[in-house]
């Protein structure tokens, strides 16, 4: 495992330690052109009783040890410090905020967080000079003010001090001077977010949007010093097409979850109601980071709506009964994991993952069909190596380090079964599990095998002169909650991550198929490179590939920036009541209280803004 395999790794186990985000107000004392949360409703604080309900979500429902106390402008609520201590209390091991420094500055506001306990301070600083600074949060004097409260809390030295740029068309061209004031001033961990067009960032969006490609080289400079000891890059919401070559900095697929749970109240809303979300417009979307997983949320709910489900996967889950499990939106197959084959039913079609390596037994005449899951070369060896499969079984062989040799020496024993034979592409909801498993460069596997079999989950130019097939349409029981019979909007994102986030190459334009491809799972992106996509532009195996995906898909999927229709709310599960009215964001039900009413109270702190 080279070097920067080992670091990326690293920075994977990093990024998923568990942590939540709670916002304490929508207040702000600084006006930002590209501000997200605009469109909330401005000035509330929440009650110290709804924060605290948070902070126990997050450790209890979430198993989070981090927390990271936000607005808003989180230091503006009266209570911040009791937030920090009462975090703390309940075994958070560390908070952390993510602040415009305008109170930093202050010695006395300073000593009274880090005295309460605040671990980590994330200044957010977006220009190397006062004038772009203050002119992006419209405010003037911000600048200074930050820079005195980082600079005094790097001489304090008790929190990690790190710096975050929202990268935008106005200070883009000054990034690399941007990171060497922080470098200067002693920061040596940045978070670089690219732009998204929501709230304030979209009404300027003339202001604030930015061809990536041309500014490429400058970025690249600030990324660089990823690889130099000490130095922390992390990229927030960057398309991963413009990092190849530093696949390393593509941003860890699981801050998805951190983003869905931000906007968790109006996902609910849409599956339960069918609300679209209301930043849902394609000229938006086409610029917005978590718009895969809009995408497969919509097309979840088609599944479901359209009863086009294939597999109901259910597991070895102890309360299925697997006689009588029904088979919800459509679904033709069980999915099911047992010791043995002799374990599984016959009575349905049946789809299966065993850890027997058993030679297969006959099936009776009456049986229905089987299609079994082989991960290992001892499974194809007892399955088809020795023997030829029973009728009425297929075989599902996933392509991994295991099985892939066993293939290439035995090819003739698979041309033998081609006609009962899918070769699927695994996609791994962590890296880790990438690099333990992939085939190194799958299209020379292919080209090595030389045979025409059935090959889902990898684009075209990843399985050459091959039949392209799509994966079985599938959801899991675990994916909807148990009480209500609805989708769960956290499992429905770890669905998006561990099986539906893809990526292309900026090169991948100049494809013939790009239209029907969906490019790579950005696990496999992460570990082998954008390099992997090779576009088809001609030649014999693009016209064929073409001809094959234009048949299978005579219009190319839709996507939420193509315009996608949004979709009635999708039934529950057989035997669960309609979805209810779901719980309302307490943002929109303004029930947190105003300033005047802590500054009553007698509890503030310290004056707000």
């Amino acid at each position: 495992m080279s070097d920067l395999t080992e670091r990326m790794l690293e920075r994977e186990r990093i990024a998923n330690r568990p942590k939540h985000w709670v916002r304490l107000t929508t207040a702000c004392n600084n006006k930002c052109l590209f501000c997200l949360d605009m469109d909330t409703p401005r000035n509330v604080y929440l009650s110290e009783e709804e924060v605290k309900a948070e902070l126990l979500r997050g450790r209890d429902e979430l198993g989070a040890t981090k927390v990271i106390l936000s607005g808003g402008e989180a230091s503006v609520h009266p209570l911040f410090p009791l937030f920090i201590r009462y975090a703390l209390d309940i075994g958070y091991e560390r908070v952390q905020t993510v602040t415009n420094g305008m109170r930093y500055g202050d010695r006395d506001f300073l000593k009274s967080v880090l005295d309460a306990g605040l671990g980590e301070i994330t200044f957010s600083l977006h220009g190397h000079t006062a004038a772009l600074h203050d002119h992006l949060v419209q405010t003037p004097g911000a600048f200074d003010r930050l820079i005195r409260g980082l600079l005094r809390a790097k001489r304090d030295g008790r929190p990690i001090v790190n710096v975050d740029v929202v990268i935008n068309k106005q200070n883009v061209p000054f990034i690399d001077k941007i990171v060497e004031l922080c470098i200067n001033m002693g920061v040596k961990e940045f978070d670089l977010l690219h732009v998204i067009p929501q709230a304030e960032a979209y009404r300027n969006r003339d202001d604030m949007f930015y061809d990536v490609r041309e500014h490429l080289p400058r970025l690249q400079k600030v990324f660089r010093l990823n690889r130099l000891p000490g130095f922390y890059i992390w990229t927030n919401r960057f398309p991963v097409s413009y990092l190849e070559g530093m696949e390393d900095l593509i941003q860890d697929p699981h801050k998805m979850l951190d983003e869905v749970n931000g906007r968790r109240y109006h996902v609910r809303n849409y599956l339960d109601t069918g609300t679209p979300l209301e930043c849902r417009e394609p000229d938006r979307c086409k610029h917005c980071f978590i718009e895969p997983f809009c995408t497969t949320m919509e097309r979840v709910v088609t599944t479901q709506n359209q009863e086009a489900l294939q597999l109901w996967w259910v597991g070895d889950d102890p309360a299925v009964d697997p006689l009588t499990e029904p088979l919800p939106y459509g679904a033709t197959w069980l999915g099911l994991r047992r010791a043995t084959v002799a374990e599984l039913p016959t009575t349905r079609d049946v789809y299966a993952e065993v850890d027997d390596a058993a030679p297969l037994p006959e099936r009776p005449a009456d049986a229905r069909r089987l299609r079994l899951v082989a991960s290992r070369a001892a499974q194809l060896q007892a399955w088809i190596g020795e023997a030829s499969l029973p009728a009425g079984v297929e075989l599902e062989i996933r392509l991994n380090r295991d099985t892939a040799p066993w293939m290439l020496e035995h090819a003739d024993r698979l041309a033998v079964h081609l006609d009962r034979l899918t070769l699927v592409q695994p996609t791994h909801e962590t890296m880790s599990a990438a690099v333990a498993e992939d085939v190194r460069d799958p299209a020379s596997f292919f080209a090595e095998l030389g045979l025409r079999v059935r090959v889902a989950g990898l684009p075209a130019c990843a399985a050459p002169g091959t039949l392209l097939v799509e994966p079985l349409r599938r959801l899991d029981r675990g994916t909807f909650d148990a009480e209500t019979g609805r989708l769960d909007w956290r499992e429905l994102a770890r669905h998006h991550v561990s099986r539906e986030y893809r990526g292309k190459s900026v090169r991948c334009a100049d494809c013939r198929l790009t239209s029907r491809c969906e490019g790579l799972h950005i696990n496999m992106i992460r570990d082998q490179g954008l390099k992997l996509c090779q576009p088809l532009v001609d030649g014999e195996w693009a016209e064929e590939a073409e001809a094959q995906l234009t048949l299978a898909q005579p219009r190319p999927r839709r996507r939420i920036e193509d315009g996608m229709t949004p979709q009635p709310p999708a039934p529950s599960l057989p035997g669960y009541a309609p979805p209810e009215t779901p719980e309302e964001d307490p943002l929109r039900r303004h029930n947190g209280l105003k300033r005047s009413s802590f500054l009553r109270s007698g509890r503030a702190s310290a004056e707000v803004g």
